[in-house]
């Protein structure tokens, strides 16, 4: 177990570093639109997941994995509410980064840890220590911090907070190889994502009808920009407590942050500062909360 988490530590971090630079990515794709860009996330995905198991020749596997999950109606039923959470998510962040509203995006990330980690706690009967759970009360007041000063209702960063959360708690529940998870989720949203990228093509308003290449290749890579973090996160969500998946998604937003303070030029106020620093706080208490009890157990950590 003990083996499992520190691998899944490792998945974890690896995703949310992904996470957090790749707003740059869909930062160079901004005049594409987002609806253009969300459908060929969609659909490039589906194509390289495809080409994976064309070229590993797994079928075999995949076609056994099908089999079970249709013998166990419950895994199906999984499969659809991932997602459909998964698009959702995809929609909101693909709109916040298109109309330069990344930092709205990343208080949403900032909220999703105490979603996942009270999802852990009341479905899951996770347990808190007392050093964690004042972390959890440090974190909620700079989010509630941050929420207030924001000045409007952060829609956006709370589709995304929750989206994601229940994203995170289905994939914990989901028995199945996170590849062949992947490629069936992005199955699930082909047959919407083909007919809006067959239609444009065919009207020819699709950005693969311009003469520009960059953008071009750029919308073909959206495939493998995309599935990469998700593949590590749905290793870690596996082998993870909700509770330490939760702190360890702070990666993310705070280098989501960076990426809007540093280089897409969005205002980083004072009130900000000071919930983040709560934030902050709370994640160095969490990380290090077993250090102060007597018998530490990686479990509970």
């Amino acid at each position: 177990m003990v083996k499992n988490q520190k691998r899944g530590i490792i998945n974890a971090i690896i995703a949310y570093t992904m996470w957090g630079v790749y707003p740059l990515y869909w930062w160079l794709l901004q005049n594409v639109g987002a609806t253009e860009l969300l459908i060929n996330r969609m659909f490039w995905s589906f194509i390289t997941l495809l080409i994976i198991i064309i070229s590993l020749r797994r079928f075999s596997a995949l076609k056994q994995t099908v089999i079970g999950i249709l013998a166990y109606k419950k895994q199906l039923f999984l499969l659809i509410a991932a997602a459909t959470f998964l698009g959702v998510n995809w929609m909101i962040f693909t709109f916040a980064v298109v109309h330069d509203r990344i930092l709205e995006a990343s208080l949403g990330y900032y909220i999703n840890p105490i979603i996942s980690i009270l999802i852990g706690v009341v479905l899951l009967k996770e347990k808190l220590n007392r050093y964690q759970t004042i972390a959890v009360l440090l974190a909620s007041t700079g989010v509630l911090f941050l929420t207030f000063s924001y000045g409007t209702f952060p829609w956006i960063s709370l589709v995304l907070a929750f989206s994601f959360g229940l994203y995170g708690l289905v994939k914990k529940l989901i028995q199945i190889e996170s590849f062949f998870s992947l490629f069936l989720e992005t199955t699930l949203m082909l047959p919407i994502s083909a007919f809006f990228f067959t239609s444009w093509l065919i009207n020819g308003t699709s950005t693969f009808l311009q003469p520009n290449i960059t953008y071009i290749l750029l919308l073909v890579g959206a495939g493998f920009v995309t599935m990469s973090p998700l593949y590590f996160f749905s290793k870690a969500a596996r082998e993870l407590p909700l509770k330490i998946l939760g702190f360890l998604q702070y990666i993310g937003p705070t280098l989501q942050m960076m990426v809007a303070i540093f280089i897409t030029g969005e205002d980083f106020s004072l009130d900000r500062l000071v919930a983040f620093s709560f934030i902050w706080i709370a994640c160095l208490l969490f990380s290090t909360s077993h250090f102060f009890l007597r018998k530490p157990d990686l479990e509970n950590v």
